[in-house]
């Protein structure tokens, strides 16, 4: 009798500490602020928590990966409800980095005076991870100086990549 007690009273805990979490969402672009990724640079909603710092962040400039296990694990543990999507095994997490110039073009938008790579342009992308490099063109979607982060997009599809600028009309991609 006293066993079932004890299991009773574990399982309410558990359902009562799952009722009182406060649910957020993933964001669409994580990233980093500071010298940790937090957990409101990860969610919406994270609330008074978001401040927790869950990892290291990355280099200025640079970009890493956390595990959904990890961001699911650092949710809970804040008590935050957060569910993945099944299909996603990772996050990439950027952190933007250095001042850059900027000049207004007569298209009124927005373009960096010392672009390495320019919205439209053809660029090498290489992706590097252990054992393995890749190289591929892909089309910019944004201007980016060396050194920052930027969008491109693969030409046979509409799939955005994050990658860092690091030379003129090159950019890369690590693991």
């Amino acid at each position: 009798m006293l066993r079932w007690l004890c299991v009773a009273a574990c399982l309410y805990f558990t359902l009562a500490a799952t009722a009182f979490a406060d649910p957020v969402t993933l964001r669409a672009r994580i990233e980093a602020s500071g010298p940790a990724i937090t957990l409101g640079d990860v969610f919406d909603g994270a609330g008074a928590v978001g401040n927790r710092a869950i990892a290291p962040a990355p280099p200025v400039g640079q970009v890493t990966t956390l595990s959904v296990q990890l961001l699911a694990a650092a949710a809970s543990a804040a008590g935050l409800e957060w569910t993945p999507p099944s299909d996603l095994r990772q996050v990439r997490v950027v952190r933007p980095g250095g001042m850059a110039a900027t000049i207004a073009p007569q298209g009124g938008g927005r373009q960096l005076s010392d672009a390495a790579i320019r919205r439209g342009q053809m660029v090498s992308l290489v992706y590097q991870a252990p054992g393995i490099t890749l190289t591929t063109r892909v089309r910019a979607l944004e201007d980016g100086a060396v050194g920052q982060p930027i969008r491109l997009q693969a030409a046979s599809s509409t799939q955005v990549i994050d990658a860092v600028v690091t030379a003129p009309g090159a950019a890369a991609v690590s693991q």
